[in-house]
């Protein structure tokens, strides 16, 4: 699953994914850390993907001593992008083969200092894929939405990279020349998972946008990948020129008139399509493109030569950019959901085992999205009973019940997951979730907010250097919620003694927690600040 639809899904159930604000430094600096690796078996093949089995200082020793770059695979087992790395570029002999040319990491963020180390390396969300040289300084970050052989192709530009992203991008803002394949890397870098890392304080659709005009012409691929980043980066800036519109539509329609540059933009299609008709300022400028990128996305959904995944990915994007026809509120035409639920059918029929969990978590958004909120709910409950990460869709049918004014159904379902849930920083991402859910929809169960927060609170106490990355965002966000709900109402007294003696235990616990934390990253701030009115987290 492609990371937008992670992050729509995440955000549909309340498990927000939280910026990092990493080291703009740190990426040169060789990692060290005693933190085990979490070895895996991804493929069910003879010998599977030779994931580093040790520490993360012993991989980077390895690569240095080996002269090898890091691929570096920041993971859950419950995200459904990493069960479609899994079930799509994970099982090909062909990365398998590729991957021996690196040190494999796999770093689940449920692994000890896991989210410590997901801010030194600045990741946000599940999966990073990131790759560094020999020496540990990062060279490029991986998008997801690649087919094999793309995917495959820039691990082989990784191999042979003469400079990371981040020179490059400096080389090109200085009107250097750079090599054929270096714009290559630039165009297959993940720039909406960057955190700054390599664009630093720079503006995202500026560079993006520069890059795409310095581009030579005759990388015709290449430099229209460039110009449908910048386009995205455009789209979704709330703050966007909209003097730019019409040489982005020229552009937008140029790459999906041919068809070779449409299929090799057809990720960002998916990712942005509906997010650049929306940006068009003028209602035929939007209908046009609403037309054409709509038909690109029916004409993947029946491409059998497509993986099933894609094209199931394909489905959500078209329901996406058809919508954008609606009204806030509006609804598609029922030829258009039996269309959506004639194409999911086709495409259901030929998921494996391994695709399982990403694919009906998409499908589930599929139909809520369109209206179908009964196949929604069906498509939830199946993953519950199939899925080895239930406490997934749990919190997708939380979702629903809050939706249609079920708050203690709601609030039930979000205690299951948590009761479900496994692992340290995933225990604390659905017992955090629980929480959120307690203060919004039941604020007057005093004693329930206490008892989840004490819970809460001594579950992340047993954790080793735990208050980092998103868990440090979530309790960012705790410290907001409870701080608006302790604020007294008019007339109130005694309840608001107790809620303010709820805020009292839970600051002494944090207090507690905090008390050996070193003067330096998130988890510091988050002590710093956390229910101190205020205070800015």
């Amino acid at each position: 699953m492609i990371n937008k639809l992670a992050v729509l899904f995440l955000t549909m159930t309340t498990l927000s994914l939280y910026a990092c604000n990493a080291d703009q430094g740190s990426i040169q600096k060789p990692i060290s850390s005693t933190t085990q690796i979490q070895a895996v078996a991804e493929a069910p093949t003879k010998e599977g993907i030779p994931w580093f089995d040790g520490s993360i200082d012993e991989a980077f020793a390895t690569a240095r001593t080996e002269n090898k770059p890091v691929f570096l695979y920041w993971g859950a087992q419950w995200c459904p992008p990493c069960h479609e790395l899994k079930a799509t570029i994970f099982l090909r002999e062909e990365f398998i083969e590729q991957s021996k040319l690196f040190v494999p990491v796999y770093l689940d963020g449920d692994t000890e200092r896991a989210q410590q180390y997901g801010e030194k390396f600045g990741v946000q969300g599940y999966p990073t894929v990131i790759i560094f040289d020999p020496a540990g300084i990062e060279i490029t970050r991986i998008p997801g939405g690649m087919n094999i052989e793309q995917y495959v192709g820039v691990l082989e530009l990784a191999l042979n990279a003469l400079h990371p992203v981040k020179e490059l991008l400096l080389a090109v803002q200085a009107g250097q020349d750079i090599r054929d394949d270096d714009w290559q890397l630039l165009a297959n870098y993940s720039w909406d998972q960057d955190r700054g890392m390599a664009l630093g304080d720079g503006n995202l659709h500026l560079a993006l946008r520069n890059m795409a005009a310095a581009c030579p012409d005759r990388l015709a691929a290449t430099k229209s990948k460039l110009q449908m980043l910048a386009v995205g980066a455009w789209a979704r800036n709330k703050k966007r020129d909209e003097s730019l519109a019409p040489q982005y539509i020229v552009d937008v329609q140029r790459i999906l008139q041919d068809r070779a540059l449409a299929r090799d933009n057809l990720s960002l299609f998916i990712t942005a399509g509906a997010d650049i008709v929306k940006a068009m300022p003028g209602k035929e400028q939007a209908a046009a493109l609403r037309e054409q990128i709509a038909t690109l996305l029916a004409t993947t959904v029946g491409d059998t030569s497509m993986g099933v995944l894609a094209r199931i990915e394909a489905i959500y994007a078209w329901v996406e950019v058809n919508k954008t026809a609606l009204p806030e509120d509006g609804e598609l035409s029922a030829a258009q959901q039996d269309w959506v639920k004639a194409q999911v059918a086709a495409t259901r029929s030929q998921i494996n085992n391994y695709q399982q969990h990403t694919a009906l978590n998409t499908i589930s958004q599929i139909y809520l999205n369109a209206g179908l909120v009964p196949e929604a709910r069906t498509t939830l409950l199946e993953g519950i009973e199939i899925s080895s990460q239930p406490y997934y869709f749990m919190s997708g049918m939380a979702y629903l019940e809050k939706q249609a004014g079920n708050a203690d159904a709601a609030i039930a379902w979000h205690k299951q997951a948590w009761d479900a849930a496994q692992g340290p920083a995933t225990r604390i991402q659905w017992g955090s979730n629980y929480l959120f859910a307690l203060i919004a929809l039941s604020p007057d169960d005093i004693e329930g907010i206490r008892a989840a927060g004490t819970i809460l609170f001594n579950e992340l106490a047993q954790q080793k250097d735990g208050l980092h990355q998103r868990t440090s965002g979530r309790m960012n966000r705790l410290s907001r919620m409870l701080l608006a709900w302790a604020e007294p109402a008019a007339g109130e007294t005694t309840t608001a003694q107790q809620r303010q003696l709820v805020l009292n235990q839970l600051r002494s616990q944090m207090d507690k927690l905090c008390s050996g934390a070193a003067p330096e990253g998130e988890g510091f701030a988050t002590c710093e600040s956390f229910l101190e009115p205020g205070a800015s987290a």
